[in-house]
């Protein structure tokens, strides 16, 4: 796993004039004393805000590892964390934080606390983070993905044609891919993530479809010679 990125430190200085030095350095004294024993509230608070942002580092610094492996959720790992580098060009649909473990969906809500303080981009809290991040988009071709493109009109069927399933070792999860034709000379490759769950019972309804066609004879969109098939 990366190291955590380093958390930030403040140098404060002050103008004071040349009477009033001893005592503001008497005041500072007495504050950072009490601060290194936990005794003020501002200090206290100002510990638990610092530890919450170093849990939100460590988990930003656990999705990025993640996003550059290659498990089953690597991919979606990547495109939450291009969302928060360029949410215009690369749009996350929360719907996809379904797809995630539970420990990685906290993690997603640690980082999500972090950016919303805003306190810089989310790739320069790590050395090369840029670098890191571009590579990260390119590896999993998410600058080739059309940000804008407008989705098919619900409740219309499109002819699409099946192009390939992708898959991990482990996982049951599967991402469909297929060419969807939304208009006269524009079809687009869009991928379906389908949970384990629902790639069971798309698989289940598959073969009802296909067994009660051939319970019924041959069926109408069958070619003359194609024989029953064998898994059914």
């Amino acid at each position: 796993m990366s190291n955590s990125p380093t958390p930030n430190t403040r140098s404060i200085a002050f103008t004071v004039p040349t009477h009033l030095a001893e005592a503001l350095q008497e005041t500072v004294d007495e504050f950072l004393g009490k601060a290194a024993g936990g005794m003020t509230p501002a200090q206290r608070a100002a510990e638990i805000r610092a530890q919450g942002r170093d849990a939100s580092l460590d988990s930003l610094a656990y999705l990025l590892d993640v996003a550059e492996g290659s498990s089953g959720q690597a991919r979606v790992a990547a495109q939450f964390l291009a969302g928060l580098y360029n949410g215009d060009d690369f749009p996350f649909s929360l719907a996809h934080f379904r797809r995630l473990d539970d420990d990685l969906l906290e993690h997603g809500l640690q980082v999500l606390r972090l950016d919303r303080r805003h306190v810089t981009e989310v790739h320069r809290y790590f050395p090369g983070g840029e670098t890191r991040w571009q590579t990260m988009i390119k590896r999993w071709g998410l600058a080739d993905e059309q940000a804008h493109t407008p989705l098919p009109d619900d409740g219309l069927v499109h002819s699409c044609q099946y192009e390939s399933k992708l898959d991990a070792s482990g996982y049951r999860d599967v991402t469909l891919f297929v060419k969807v034709a939304v208009g006269v000379d524009d079809v687009r490759s869009i991928g379906l993530a389908i949970s384990a769950a629902d790639s069971e019972r798309l698989a289940a309804d598959l073969v009802a479809v296909h067994r009660l066609a051939w319970t019924r004879g041959k069926p109408l969109d069958a070619e003359e010679n194609e024989p029953r098939p064998a898994w059914l």
